[in-house]
């Protein structure tokens, strides 16, 4: 064991030896003086431009005034009818006698389920009438009163014009009796609707007793025009003749 003491003891102030001789270590004032640090002064960060700023944009042109749209015309209203005037049974009689040309006569009420159902098919035949054929109604609501004249009159104007019947109708009077109006015009089927074709003396060339239906509508027109064609009806006149 001393022996092992003895030859680390030897090692070590070997070691000492080399280094001491080498000079491995810097030695007091060896380092060369480095002159002293001049006082840090304060170096201001460049200053970053200010942006740029944005070009203003050139104004547009403003654009050119786009042109008001033509105004679209409007659709031209159906005919509506010229209202309902209340007849008595000369008027009556001069509305469906001779000189009055060529006529397509409808008679209905407003109360009559049928006469308004027919509606749709009359108007078709209104449209499709030769020149010089005129159209037009006979109400017979008085016959089974819903109120005054008068407010009956309206009631028929404004029905007909609800519907848009683009024909006029004569009311018959309170004054008019069933019993008179059916024995001067003769009428056997004392019920409506009913669609006449009168030439312009007055005769009635053609009665539908009841509501009409395409086939009839077709034998109106083709009488109608038969009638026009074979001078039996003069040009023109309104619906009332």
């Amino acid at each position: 064991m001393g022996r092992v003491r003895r030859l680390l003891k030897r090692g070590l102030e070997g070691v000492a030896k080399r280094v001491s001789t080498n000079d491995l270590f810097e030695q007091p004032g060896e380092r060369a003086r480095t002159p002293a640090l001049s006082p840090r002064t304060a170096v201001d960060a460049p200053a970053e431009p200010d942006p740029a700023p944005a070009a203003v944009p050139a104004p547009t042109a403003a654009p050119a005034p786009t042109a008001a749209p033509a105004p679209v015309p409007e659709a031209e209203s159906a005919a509506l009818p010229a209202g309902c005037e209340v007849a008595d049974l000369d008027r009556l009689a001069a509305h469906l006698g001779a000189g009055g040309g060529v006529r397509v006569i409808n008679h209905w009420a407003t109360w009559c389920i049928p006469c308004v159902e027919e509606f749709a098919d009359l108007k078709g035949l209104h449209a499709a009438l030769p020149a010089g054929v005129a159209m037009s109604g006979v109400s017979w609501d008085l016959f089974d009163p819903r109120g005054d004249e008068d407010d009956i009159q309206e009631h028929v104007a404004n029905f007909a014009a609800g519907h848009g019947l683009p024909w006029s109708s004569l009311l018959i009077g309170e004054a008019v009796s069933p019993a008179a109006f059916f024995e001067h015009f003769g009428i056997q089927v004392q019920t409506v609707p009913q669609t006449w074709v009168l030439s312009d003396s007055g005769e009635v060339v053609l009665r539908i007793e009841r509501a009409v239906n395409a086939q009839d509508i077709a034998t109106i027109g083709n009488v109608a025009r038969a009638l026009v064609s074979s001078g039996a009806g003069r040009a023109g006149g309104g619906p009332h003749g």
